[in-house]
């Protein structure tokens, strides 16, 4: 607007001279005013060219207010909510108001949730559901659905936006339907209103979910998935995990646990469930340099390539501290070989970490469950057999700089960090412990079996 406004004024600048150029001589006026007429049109095609331009940069998407109208114009739609009582109506009754107007397909995916909140009565007061399906020829349309009561009467409805549709069939809004048909949250929000100074209550549909406990969930009998057999058995296995379609009611910002309504769940046994992260532990260690360690269960892994890896196992664990054994893989992890049963021998601690540079050179480190000291162990056959690193702490020739300001000596250098290699080096840095960076560098030229003192690391 300022710029328009500076060359409008620029034109009214033109205009005036061509005025008082009317009372100067005719030839001399005459002279002037094809000069100004010609400025003028000038001044014209360069003022219409760049403000139509700057108004087709706006309308160009995400670049201006213009083109946000236009999203609105072409995209938006006001639906009214004509069933706005979810204890009448339930979901499908929302559905059947948007269908109305924008023709929803038979079967609709959530790109993430349908959340809906309402009073004691049931009266709905606000709306979120983003959703996505097919149409009749095969076409992809999404459905952005907002609606707040304090605002409007109307749903505001964005048509055919980014969702990147997958169609996964845990996303399928049917068994919400489903489900609270059978579901007595009607009931659940009395009971509630009873004890809560709340008035706002909210339905939370994710989709497929599981859980490992079953507090909260409620079992409803029924067919969730449309495939003609109904689920009877109302027991709620608790050994391992428990998914299926889920509806949650709960009340927004209270420290309340949701009743979670949930039909035709599947069981996954605790078996199951080691398998599974195990599997998702060896996957992450074959795609990680270096190794990984399964926070679940101590196990700590790596793998030197695709098909062959090694894992540390916690066998025993006693006051912080933990025994392993040794396994190894040649298949990728389809499975295990135990390979040493006692590669610490004998020591208890954390696992500091493990590498191997080869099929059979190796190192294994173990820390004190304090981490104020490690031991680090080589293999050179696999990991068959093992052998304590000895470094020639007596050789060091300076300590670090700070090591007189902190009181150590060279005894409190204890915690040996796992080897690293560069152009067949293996170098090895001695700290007081896990967390200090200041301290000594060994170095080794025939892959450990002679070290010698490099230098101070400050």
């Amino acid at each position: 607007m300022p710029r328009l406004i500076v060359s409008l004024a620029g034109c009214g600048m033109f205009f005036v001279l061509w005025v008082i150029s009317r009372k100067n001589k005719q030839e001399e006026a005459s002279e002037n005013r094809k000069n100004i007429v010609l400025i003028e049109i000038l001044l014209f095609f360069i003022v219409t060219a760049y403000f139509a331009g700057q108004i087709i940069y706006s309308a160009i998407p995400y670049n201006g207010a213009l083109a946000w109208k236009i999203d609105d114009w072409m995209r938006k739609r006001d639906v009214k909510l004509e069933h706005n009582n979810i204890f009448k109506d339930g979901a499908a009754g929302i559905l059947m108001d948007l269908d109305r107007v924008v023709g929803l397909p038979d079967e609709l995916y959530l790109v993430n949730q349908c959340q809906i909140t309402f009073d004691q009565d049931g009266i709905i007061r606000t709306i979120y559901i983003f959703m996505y399906g097919r149409d009749e020829s095969e076409t992809t349309h999404t459905y952005l659905v907002d609606y707040d009561a304090k605002k409007s009467r109307n749903m505001r409805v964005s048509v055919d936006g980014e969702a990147n549709p997958d169609y996964d069939g845990n996303m399928r809004l049917s068994p919400m339907l489903r489900i609270l048909e059978r579901a007595d949250y009607e009931k659940k929000v009395k009971e509630w209103s009873k004890n809560s100074e709340s008035d706002l209550y909210e339905i939370l549909y994710l989709g497929k979910r599981s859980f490992e406990t079953k507090e909260g969930l409620v079992y409803l009998p029924g067919d969730v998935d449309g495939d003609g057999v109904d689920s009877e058995d109302g027991y709620l296995n608790i050994d391992g995990r428990i998914v299926g379609f889920e509806v949650s009611l709960h009340i927004p910002g209270k420290e309340l646990t949701p009743v979670r309504y949930i039909m035709e769940p599947e069981y996954i046994s605790q078996d199951e469930l080691i398998k599974e992260r195990e599997q998702e532990s060896t996957e992450e260690a074959k795609d990680t340099a270096g190794w990984t360690v399964d926070e679940a269960d101590g196990t700590m892994y790596f793998f030197l390539n695709d098909d062959r890896g090694w894992q540390l196992e916690v066998t025993d664990a006693a006051a912080g501290s933990r025994f392993y054994g040794l396994e190894r893989t040649v298949n990728g992890g389809s499975s295990w070989e135990d390979v040493n049963g006692n590669p610490f021998e004998g020591n208890l601690g954390v696992a500091e970490g493990l590498v191997f540079f080869d099929e059979k050179f190796g190192f294994a480190g173990l820390s004190g469950a304090s981490q104020t000291h490690s031991q680090l162990y080589v293999t050179r056959d696999g990991g068959e057999t093992f052998e304590s690193v000895q470094l020639p702490m007596d050789t060091v020739t300076e300590l670090p700089e700070h090591s007189a300001q902190y009181g150590f000596a060279l005894e409190d250098y204890d915690y040996c960090h796992m080897p690293e290699e560069e152009d067949g080096v293996l170098t090895i840095k001695v700290t007081s412990d896990v967390w200090e960076s200041e301290g000594m560098l060994f170095e080794s030229r025939d892959e450990g079996r002679t070290w010698r003192f490099a230098s101070v690391v400050q």
